[in-house]
């Protein structure tokens, strides 16, 4: 029997503790996500005999072929949106707004108002309205973004300039971004428009105005790309960003009025 090939980087994965001992999830999970993002192949778990990676992998007597660094995958064509009369709704005790999240995930406050200057190269920003998988392998965020006096304009055109300059801060890539946008409706009935944007290693919606703040721009980010494994059972990340937009009252322009709900 061939054993498992275990190829990449599977860290240890420490709990973090409070100073009464008791397990900090925020920092866990905070701890769980910064590893990811440094590019780890996967975490795992210590015990007495090592490291075991935390999954099962498909056995193989060779390494596998090195991947190659994502890009924005082209808008989901999924048609079938996920069902989200279950999901629990969050009350931000910070921004004006609610959102709903799946049953199970973790809801982690934020702690003070977001800054661009601060926070938006931050995708672990304490200034989010954070959401963890039960794996913890997927985080959504939700916040608000303050807006100059009288510079919001209700326009497509306003909003994608907005997001080129919050992306030369904090993604990439910065360029094209008119060719890959989709859309937004914000309420039902009015559409005020918004955008959802795919990026390299993430998706995110941005929104302002009718039942939101007009003075700030709402976004809501998925932080995992298009195409990774841990969206998979979403149909994607972009699918999932759709069902925590459509909690929000915000849908993709081309859903008919009648799907909108």
């Amino acid at each position: 029997m061939t054993a498992p090939f275990w190829h990449g980087v599977f860290p240890a994965v420490t709990t973090q503790l409070k100073k009464d001992q008791s397990i900090d999830h925020e920092a866990t999970a905070r701890h769980i996500e910064a590893l990811i993002a440094s590019g780890v192949t996967g975490v795992g778990r210590d015990r007495s005999d090592g490291i075991e990676p935390i999954g099962t992998p498909s056995p193989s007597s060779t390494p596998s072929t090195p991947s190659t660094p994502s890009t924005p995958s082209t808008p989901s064509t999924a048609t079938a949106a996920i069902d989200t009369s279950t999901w629990t709704t969050y009350t931000s005790g910070r921004y004006d707004l609610q959102v709903g999240h799946p049953p199970g995930w973790t809801e982690i406050p934020a702690s003070r108002d977001w800054e661009f200057d601060t926070d938006a190269a931050d995708f672990l920003s304490p200034a989010h309205e954070a959401f963890l998988s039960p794996s913890g392998h997927v985080r959504v965020s939700v916040w608000s973004a303050p807006l100059g006096p009288d510079e919001r304009e209700e326009t497509i055109a306003y909003h994608q300039a907005w997001v080129e300059a919050y992306c030369e801060a904090s993604n990439t890539p910065c360029t094209g971004i008119d060719d890959r946008a989709v859309e937004l409706c914000l309420e039902k009935w009015d559409c005020h428009p918004g955008l959802l944007v795919p990026f390299q290693d993430d998706v995110q919606a941005f929104f302002s105005g009718g039942i939101y703040d007009a003075e700030a721009m709402t976004i809501v980010a998925v932080w995992r790309p298009e195409s990774h494994p841990s969206v998979a059972r979403y149909g994607g990340a972009q699918r999932l960003l759709e069902a925590f937009l459509s909690t929000m009252e915000v849908w993709p322009a081309s859903t008919p009025r009648r799907d909108r709900r």
